[in-house]
């Protein structure tokens, strides 16, 4: 099952668009939920420390990393959970 449309983002990165939005989930953290924008295809779950600053950065950041880890985007199958412990928090100025 794909992402609501409503509410989420999209970031361009490498060539390719990617639809995400963050899941305020009570445990283990804050779920960011990403998956190709067009298409259907395996969708990602990144779960960062609840007080993490998600920013389009970030969000570029956990896709490389799932990339590298063998997420497959553009092909059907099961949902991949991550973990990030300890996710640094940028301060704001």
């Amino acid at each position: 099952m794909g992402i609501a449309r409503r509410g989420t983002r999209i970031l361009n990165l490498d060539g390719e668009r990617y639809r995400w939005v963050v899941s305020p989930d009570d445990e283990p953290g804050l779920a960011i939920v990403v998956e190709i924008a067009e298409g259907h295809g395996q969708r990602m779950v990144t779960w960062v420390d609840h007080g993490t600053i998600i920013t389009p950065r970030l969000v570029a950041m956990v896709i490389h990393r799932a990339l590298h880890r063998g997420w497959t985007p553009n092909q059907r199958g099961t949902e991949v959970v991550y973990r990030i412990k300890g996710t640094p928090t940028p301060v704001q100025t």
